[in-house]
């Protein structure tokens, strides 16, 4: 008699569009969202947000694993203020959740983040590496930085890296430099834990600014699989400009998840239920978002969630 039992769990990243609390940040550019601001970002607005995205995460991968994902990467957080409100809503507050943050030098304060459910994962380490880049002055200053956690899943060491790439919103070449900078500093420190363990496990996630057939993600390859490459290639993705689709949000991992029969990788998918969805008008089948422009829409992001699907063979 066959005694095998498998277990299906699914890893997800979400970017949560300017999660800011509603208190101003003298150190940061966070005026906008705030009471007083140009986005009247109010009390109200922000309980409304956390309330649905803490919804949106438990509902991530439930279908097929009857549980929320044991670990969930956050892009656009202000601070731990903001994500203890997600956690501490009734969606979440019964899933064993903590999470792992650190302030970064962005002007903006915004952060990356994860979560992890203490039931499946021990932490072993965590710190972040800078990303520093540079303006044609040659003067240097920081981004966001890449968010690095050592952790115990099922018994085994696995390196996991949330990560926010420089936005394209000083133009394709600006934009395209800066991204250079940011793959050179995620492979370099990709390729310290493989020179020290050729077997590590990789978990790389993030709103990587650029699509899945960009040459610098490409260049991960030799270390990194990336199954988001075939949902692109049929037409589908977690964002849109310009009414164009856009895969930005994507999860990497080490070939080893391909032929590792004790925990392997099943599948890559974009979680894009009706609720997540604008309903009518032209952007209709878009994210339904807190705000365009300045104009309050009460939604949750201009980003689908992605999630990858694990299978553990006990």
């Amino acid at each position: 008699m066959n005694s095998t039992q498998k277990k299906r769990i699914s890893i997800a990243f979400y970017n949560l569009e300017n999660f800011f609390d509603t208190y101003d940040d003298p150190h940061t550019n966070d005026d906008a969202f705030t009471p007083k601001g140009l986005m009247h970002w109010i009390k109200k607005r922000f309980n409304n947000k956390s309330k649905k995205i803490a919804r949106s995460l438990r509902q991530i991968g439930y279908k097929e694993t009857q549980e929320p994902p044991v670990l969930i990467g956050l892009a656009e957080v202000e601070n731990k203020r903001v994500i203890k409100a997600i956690l501490n809503r009734r969606s979440l507050k019964n899933y064993d959740y903590d999470y792992i943050h650190f302030e970064s030098a962005d002007k903006r304060g915004m952060d990356v983040a994860l979560l992890y459910r203490k039931s499946y994962i021990n932490i072993i380490e965590s710190k972040v590496y800078p990303v520093i880049l540079y303006n044609d002055q040659g003067e240097a200053y920081p981004t966001r930085d890449i968010l690095y956690v050592q952790l115990n899943f099922f018994g085994e060491t696995m390196h996991v890296y949330v990560n926010h790439w420089p936005s394209r919103r000083e133009g394709d070449m600006e934009s395209d430099i800066k991204r250079h900078q940011a793959v050179n500093e995620l492979q370099k420190i990709i390729d310290y834990v493989y020179y020290e363990n050729p077997e590590a496990k990789f978990i790389v996630m993030g709103d990587f600014n650029t699509d899945p057939d960009d040459p610098y993600l490409k260049s991960l390859s030799k270390r990194l699989f990336n199954p988001a490459l075939k949902i692109y290639n049929q037409n589908k993705g977690t964002l849109s400009h310009h009414y164009q689709w856009h895969l930005f949000d994507q999860i990497m991992l080490s070939h080893n998840f391909k032929s590792d029969h004790n925990l392997h990788y099943i599948d890559f998918k974009i979680f894009n239920p009706s609720f997540l969805k604008k309903h009518r008008g032209k952007d209709k089948g878009k994210p339904f978002r807190s705000y365009k422009g300045r104009h309050y829409l009460g939604g949750y992001s201009d980003h689908f969630p992605v999630y990858v699907l694990l299978e553990k063979v006990n």
